[in-house]
């Protein structure tokens, strides 16, 4: 995008989801780290993150990484992170494993990826039955 006096607003809506039941605890980049949201050419704006599991689970951690090669490397965003609780997922009850990493109504929360970067995400621990999801929502340059 070319540099002008005219501010740029996003564009184009995004809403990206993936999902992982395998837990990598490691925040060095290392292990499996599973690709969100790839920023479009101009750069993407991130306006909501959320994270939710699809099954019964144990209280587990969410982590968030940026990769500027495409997912060969990641770097972890310590203050993208939140916990799941523990809860049971019934037919009869409303999912308590719902997580707000980002939360769209406050301006204040948003971030700009730069047009190489990779949003990914990992959890601590392991799913069975089901996995937890994530969920980026933003629009792009």
């Amino acid at each position: 995008m070319a540099l002008t006096n005219t501010p740029a607003w996003p564009q184009m809506p995004r809403y990206q989801t993936a999902g992982v039941a395998t837990a990598n605890s490691a925040t060095d980049g290392s292990g499996t780290i599973t690709a969100l949201l790839a920023a479009g050419v101009n750069g993407t704006r991130i306006t909501g993150l959320y994270a939710g599991a699809s099954a019964t689970v144990t209280t587990t951690t969410v982590r968030f990484f940026v990769s500027h090669n495409a997912g060969s490397n990641w770097t972890y965003l310590p203050h993208l992170e939140a916990l799941i609780p523990a809860h049971t997922l019934t037919a009869t009850t409303v999912n308590g494993g719902r997580v707000t990493v980002i939360d769209q109504n406050d301006p204040v929360d948003l971030f700009d990826l730069p047009p190489d970067a990779v949003l990914g995400f990992a959890i601590a621990v392991s799913i069975v039955g089901g996995q937890v999801i994530a969920v980026a929502m933003g629009a792009d340059y």
